[in-house]
């Protein structure tokens, strides 16, 4: 049975969780591209390093542009797609300094 948030659909009823080490010289994708996409969901749980959340391809460009996740103890640590305006494309980011795992849920 399919979901509907907004204009997007998806059939499954699990969200998939993963993890990505950023770093602050190359882009990273985070979630490729998916047209079934219906929620997304990323947190910093990094104690010093902030993320940037590209809503772009990685091959873009890798400047330090886009959401701002702060570090740990900064809001804001995380952020989530508003549900009546779903970007499907490919997701990036870049770190501002060191390496930070970021956290990212997509249903």
């Amino acid at each position: 049975m399919s979901k509907m948030i907004g204009r997007n659909q998806n059939t499954s009823d699990a969200a998939v969780i993963t993890t990505a080490v950023i770093d602050a010289i190359t882009t990273t994708t985070i979630l490729a591209a998916n047209p079934k996409r219906i929620a997304f969901y990323v947190t910093n749980n990094n104690a010093t390093d902030p993320v940037w959340i590209k809503l772009q391809a990685a091959s873009v460009d890798n400047d330090k542009k886009g959401i701002i996740l702060g570090k740990k103890a900064e809001p804001p640590k995380h952020w989530d797609m508003p549900s009546d305006n779903i970007y499907t494309g490919e997701i990036s980011a870049i770190a501002d300094s060191g390496t930070p795992t970021i956290y990212v849920t997509e249903y």
